[in-house]
């Protein structure tokens, strides 16, 4: 006969105790209660648990300790943290160290704590964090996500499911074109206003006035042509989920009436007199260092603060090696239909397109992709279907170059490297000319590198970026821009 499951509860709040007791034995469970840290560490030394429920903050200690001691003693018991709203990034900062999930008190969807013990207790027991994966994994590959079990998205993939239908904010960062607005939409797509509008506007595509108008609606006559009034995003997105991509782009009045919107539900359209409501799950996007921004005097800390509730950091394609073939085949599936001659990779384009460094990220490969199987003409792509600068991409060896090493003495760090570059040729098997075209494709990618890094550094201010490197504006765009 199969055992009931264990569970630890531990608050120091009698009701709550009493209120999981009543609960979890109703549904055949075996519970066991703890008022604060020292009896659960009594309890754990006992016994072991298929799933605690943990107060995160309690009078000896805290959740994240209790997270911490739990896995060290039953690391496969699950631990859902329960929470204020005003501790919820703590939260979800215990997720990212192993918690299960979180839930707000108090409890008011009872459904949807019952729902969450069950799936908890099955993924305890079972150990089928995998199948949990997949689940969720095999629906994100309906908007794009294309990932392998071992990609560094996972986490991200698996922390934005926990955390896609609670009502909190959530900030998107990562470089441009890794695909922050597809997983604002995945977000979006597995929330309970999934049958709400999800808008998406560009904070960075619109002057000031117009992203206002954009944002907030106007009056008829508010301003130059206003020839009519119309409803602003906030208003057409009720209900929904708004995506404010390239937030730090927006102006100082902007993003004081943006905070406003979070902190009230409120908003006024240009021109207008009446307040109106509006109740949208905000999702913001960045590809610049918003902390930095804050210390810079260049983005609201107060409004950073709202945003900031769960960050989620999209890895670059660079970092994600292991699913280039996935996505190559994607982009080939998707340029194609089941009429046409079926188009294969060769193994060198793969092996060059896997070593490239792929500045544009996923965007850049997706065009390249295109671009090769509209000149391989079906069949198979190989190296010539490929672009000069993928074709000329430096071997991964070059990596480290600018991967590792974090100092300031340029002299010292290419010593090193070419050192260590020559012990690993073999001269008699080395061809001249491919080793001074990879050297030089490594010189300009290690400079575009170097330059994403410091206009990253200073929010995209190119003109204190150049002064930094000692070089000029133009120079940067040429560097960058060069093939």
């Amino acid at each position: 006969m199969k055992k009931p499951p264990k569970v630890l509860v531990i608050d120091d709040e009698v009701e709550v105790c009493t209120f999981f007791d009543f609960l979890l034995q109703d549904k055949g469970f075996d519970v066991c209660l703890a008022n604060d840290g020292n009896d659960a560490s009594k309890a754990l030394a006992q016994s072991t648990f298929d799933l605690a429920m943990v107060d995160l903050k309690l009078p000896d200690t805290n959740g994240i300790k209790l997270l911490s001691i739990i896995k060290e003693a039953s690391p496969d018991c699950e631990v859902i943290i329960m929470t204020g709203y005003s501790t919820v990034k703590t939260a979800v900062d215990a997720i990212k160290l192993g918690a299960f999930d979180y839930i707000e008190k108090p409890f008011e969807d009872l459904d949807k704590l019952e729902q969450l013990i069950d799936h908890a207790i099955a993924s305890s027991s079972s150990s089928d964090w995998k199948l949990n994966v997949q689940n969720y994994f095999s629906l994100s590959k309906d908007y794009g996500i294309i990932a392998d079990n071992n990609s560094p998205l996972i986490p991200v993939l698996n922390l934005a499911n926990k955390i896609s239908d609670k009502d909190i904010n959530v900030l998107i960062q990562g470089e441009t074109g890794v695909g922050k607005e597809v997983v604002a939409r995945f977000i979006h797509s597995q929330s309970h206003r999934k049958e709400q509008p999800f808008i998406a506007v560009n904070c960075g595509a619109f002057t000031e006035n117009l992203l206002e108008s954009e944002l907030f609606g106007h009056q008829k006559g508010s301003f130059t042509g206003a020839q009519g009034s119309r409803k602003g995003i906030f208003q057409i997105a009720d209900n929904g989920t708004l995506f404010l991509d390239e937030i730090g782009d927006a102006s100082p009045s902007i993003q004081v009436k943006l905070l406003r919107v979070l902190e009230t539900g409120e908003f006024t359209p240009v021109g207008g007199e009446k307040k109106l409501n509006t109740d949208v799950r905000v999702v913001a996007a960045t590809n610049v260092n918003l902390e930095n921004a804050v210390q810079n005097k260049r983005f609201r800390e107060d409004l950073f603060y709202r945003l900031d509730v769960v960050t989620l950091e999209i890895p670059p394609l660079r970092r994600r090696k292991c699913d280039i073939p996935l996505l190559v085949s994607h982009f080939i599936s998707r340029n194609t239909s089941e009429e046409d001659i079926p188009i294969t990779v060769n193994a060198k384009a793969m092996e060059k397109m896997i070593e490239y460094h792929w500045p544009g990220n996923i965007r850049e490969l997706a065009n390249v992709v295109t671009q090769a199987v509209a000149l391989s003409d079906g069949g198979e792509i190989e190296v010539i279907h490929l672009p000069e600068k993928i074709k000329n991409t430096r071997n991964e060896k070059f990596e480290s170059l600018i991967e590792e090493e974090k100092t300031g003495d340029i002299q010292e760090i290419v010593a090193q490297w070419s050192d260590n570059l020559v012990k690993q040729l073999d001269p008699h098997k080395t061809d001249l000319k491919e080793l001074m075209n990879e050297l030089k494709s490594a010189q300009g990618y290690v400079a575009r590198r170097v330059i994403e890094e410091v206009i990253n550094d200073t929010d995209g201010d190119r003109g204190k970026a150049a002064k930094i490197l000692n070089a000029t504006p133009r120079m940067l765009r040429y560097i960058q821009n060069e093939k």
